[in-house]
């Protein structure tokens, strides 16, 4: 059964809230090889919000601390200035974009689940690499799928529609997404990265990572994205493969998996809805 054409590009724009100045200015300075610890706490300082999410997160019973902090200075040191790196970069962006999700077949929760996944392997795979970007891979790996987000933002009912199609038939929704709303999400997500002045490498990363052959962070990204699909970190639209799928490597699964229970745990102690 085919799909009815849409058109939701004249939507988009209006529809996806711009990205916070608080979140770019946190993804700047965790992407900056000379940002320090200090410079993160006054990025985070400069949002109430923000800092509060993050004061949150270092006071979870996660930490197991005697004693409340109540500066995100000492937040940082807590956190570990590459765990609290990821939840500002996580708080700032999952809180700006959280749709009401919880009748629609696109769920939000698994989605961003998804998003944290790649954002980790690519930033495990990253530091494998000489001279590998770490907080570029977190960040591209992060928002690598933003433009399913901004898709569901602008038509919801074309998008579970498309995803309920997608499903019936057992096929890819990037395959319909052309066809069915008139523009595909890596093309939305690059053209937002590009929009919100986030670096060319980012930006080629997110618009690019669905196109083979890529090189650099945009090769880094599709490899994680790849293997978390594989190992069950779907996307929020995608059938679960066979059982036993890459048994062999069940184990290394398993444990991102636990990262990405702990990242969650932390970013919405901070009061942020992944969760539904």
């Amino acid at each position: 059964m085919a799909l009815p054409q849409r058109n939701v590009r004249a939507e988009l724009w209006d529809a996806l809230p711009p990205l916070p100045q608080v979140a770019l200015r946190v993804i700047q300075v965790a992407q900056d090889p000379r940002s320090s610890a200090a410079d993160l706490a006054v990025a985070v300082s400069s949002d109430p919000a923000l800092a509060a999410r993050i004061l949150r997160a270092a006071n979870s019973p996660h930490f197991r601390a005697n004693r409340e902090i109540t500066s995100v200075q000492e937040a940082l040191v807590r956190l570990g200035f590459v765990q609290a790196r990821n939840i500002a970069v996580s708080s700032a962006i999952t809180a700006a974009y959280a749709p009401d999700a919880r009748n629609a077949l696109f769920r939000i929760e698994d989605f961003w689940r998804h998003s944290l996944a790649v954002a980790l392997k690519a930033s495990e795979l990253a530091g494998r690499r000489q001279g590998g970007d770490v907080p570029s891979a977190f960040t591209a790996g992060l928002l690598h799928d933003i433009g399913r987000l901004a898709l569901f933002y602008a038509d919801p009912a074309a998008v579970d529609q498309a995803v309920a199609h997608a499903l019936a038939e057992d096929i890819p929704l990037d395959a319909l997404e052309g066809d069915a709303l008139g523009v595909t999400h890596d093309d939305v997500g690059g053209r937002l990265a590009a929009r919100w002045g986030l670096p060319p490498a980012t930006v080629a990363a997110i618009a690019d990572h669905h196109r083979t052959p890529g090189s650099g962070l945009t090769a880094l990204v599709a490899e994680a994205d790849e293997w978390c699909v594989t190992h069950g970190f779907l996307p929020g639209y995608r059938k679960p493969g066979p059982p036993g799928t890459k048994l062999a490597r069940a184990a290394e699964a398993e444990r991102l998996a636990w990262q990405v229970d702990q990242l969650i745990e932390l970013v919405t102690s901070g009061g942020v809805g992944i969760r539904r």
